[in-house]
């Protein structure tokens, strides 16, 4: 009998999940079927399928047309050959020879336009891969077509064609998940956990660099859309430091003021800022500080909390956590299972369009990194903090 003065301890819904990971590992179902994750703007813990789920085996695979055949655009297909529930079956982009050969190498149609994929039948969704200033309109085109649409980040340049795109996809009744992969690394969910069980204290500032070596790459030339600083303002906050935003916000939420400074350090051939860096503060009271850069001798990608009773460093781009608790002076690994993010992002996605559900980083997740983009590009030009629309 349980006494009154000592009772039964209730077990943390984090618990009950593993308790019921265990039953299911038992029973037959791998452990890598699932993960312990928040979602998106909560700070408890859930049961998620992974992409690897049953289901995805069971149900009619969503045929889809890759709209724009560049190096994402390629990755897409790949990852989405991977048991995903997606099948690519076209593909249009601006070169006849370019969208031949994806076509060839993925076993799937060529269409002339993107007015093609649109009006073909077969075709249930897009996978948008184009410049970043005409992702909204393409949104849009895609949802008055009835076709669902997944986009790869920047969502959009601007907060006001985000939420005009966003409404056009819940107009049309499609769904709309955007290319924010990184927040499903395996050392971002663990940080995310972390946070949701209190375990590093109250945070008071994160700091992280996302940035490549794009500049030394022959594919940045005057000629690549890329190097139009329409298409790239703050220089790599449009293609890398994005992500990070977007990780940042789902891991201490919104932010609510930027400064930043963004200039043209290295760069000599393309009109193109090569090296920003913002601070932010937080709605919830911390703040930030994110690099970005183009002119990196090799690709970085780390961020690190700070907290009141340890510290987490996220490394190896997600792919390694060390944590250090307060009063001890060394980190220590905590154990990760490996993941494909990519693969995630885009089996969620096949089941949303199948089940009718919402994806994790839906259209306004994605305009709240886009309000930050936003504030940053502002805040470079003008040379001042600036509030982050919302």
């Amino acid at each position: 009998m349980i006494g009154t003065s000592q009772s039964m301890r209730i077990p943390s819904r984090t618990s009950l999940a593993k308790s019921l990971i265990g039953v299911l590992s038992v029973a037959g179902w791998p452990a890598r079927l699932f993960t312990i994750a928040g979602p998106a703007g909560s700070r408890r813990g859930a049961l998620t399928g992974a992409p690897f789920a049953p289901i995805t085996a069971a149900m009619e695979p969503v045929r889809v047309a890759a709209v724009g055949v560049g190096l994402w655009g390629k990755t897409l297909a790949s990852a989405a050959a991977k048991d995903t529930g997606l099948a690519v079956v076209a593909c249009t982009s601006r070169s006849a020879d370019t969208r031949a050969e994806f076509a060839r190498v993925h076993g799937c149609r060529a269409l002339p336009s993107l007015d093609a994929v649109l009006a073909d039948p077969e075709v249930e969704a897009v996978l948008i891969t184009t410049p970043h200033s005409v992702h909204a309109a393409q949104v849009v085109a895609a949802a008055s077509a009835g076709k669902h649409v997944f986009v790869d980040k920047p969502f959009a340049l601007t907060v006001a064609d985000a939420r005009r795109a966003t409404e056009a996809c819940r107009r049309a009744g499609v769904v709309l998940a955007v290319g924010h992969q990184r927040r499903r690394q395996a050392a971002n969910r663990a940080l995310r956990r972390l946070l949701d069980e209190g375990a590093l204290g109250r945070v008071a500032q994160i700091e992280g660099n996302m940035s490549g070596e794009i500049a030394f790459s022959s594919r940045l030339t005057p000629a690549a859309w890329r190097a139009a600083p329409a298409e790239t303002p703050a220089g790599a906050m449009t293609n890398l430091g994005i992500h990070h935003v977007d990780t940042y916000q789902y891991l201490l939420g919104p932010v609510a003021r930027v400064m930043a400074l963004s200039r043209r350090v290295v760069l000599t051939g393309v009109e193109v800022d090569d090296a920003t860096g913002i601070l932010l503060e937080f709605a919830a009271g911390p703040v930030g500080y994110l690099g970005t850069s183009w002119v990196h001798a090799s690709r970085t990608s780390y961020l690190t909390l700070h907290g009141t009773d340890a510290q987490a460093w996220s490394e190896a781009d997600g792919a390694r956590l060390l944590l250090a608790r307060r009063g001890r002076t060394e980190r220590e690994a905590v154990p990760l299972a490996a993941v494909d993010p990519v693969v995630e992002e885009l089996a969620e996605f096949a089941r949303c369009v199948r089940d009718g559900t919402a994806p994790e980083v839906g259209g306004e997740q994605a305009t709240a990194n886009v309000a930050v983009l936003e504030a940053i590009v502002e805040s470079a030009r003008g040379g001042r903090a600036v509030d982050v629309a919302r």
